[in-house]
């Protein structure tokens, strides 16, 4: 075995090392290659999922607004019917007072008029 051919055999096997790497890194981009597409498709329907998302935050905050509104105007005349029954409660309170009043000199009268009755 001449230093030639010892020399082309080394050549071969490297050849033949380089060729087996070169299959497995093939097989290994391949699937990177797979991997990368399906994160791709995977980043592709979060970002529509994140504007499906952000449309339905700003569809609800603008309700909520609305919403917010219409319970500010409930709530300012739920405070004017407020004062007004309290108005209301306290001047039947005053035709109250009045009306027992008016009862408590009805019977001290007629009370009064029983002892003349009975005196005379």
């Amino acid at each position: 075995m001449t230093a030639g051919l010892a020399l082309d055999i080394a050549i071969i096997a490297l050849i033949l090392t380089a060729s087996a790497f070169a299959l497995v890194l093939n097989g290994r981009l391949k699937k990177l290659a797979e991997a990368q597409a399906t994160l791709k498709a995977s980043l592709e329907t979060f970002s529509a999922a994140a504007a499906r998302a952000d449309d339905a935050l700003k569809r609800i905050e603008s309700q909520g607004v609305v919403r917010g509104a219409e319970l500010q105007a409930a709530a300012n005349r739920a405070q004017r019917l407020a004062t007004e029954l309290s108005v209301m409660t306290a001047a039947g309170e005053r035709v109250a007072d009045r009306i027992e009043s008016a009862l408590n000199s009805v019977r001290a009268v007629g009370a009064s008029a029983r002892k003349d009755r009975r005196a005379a």
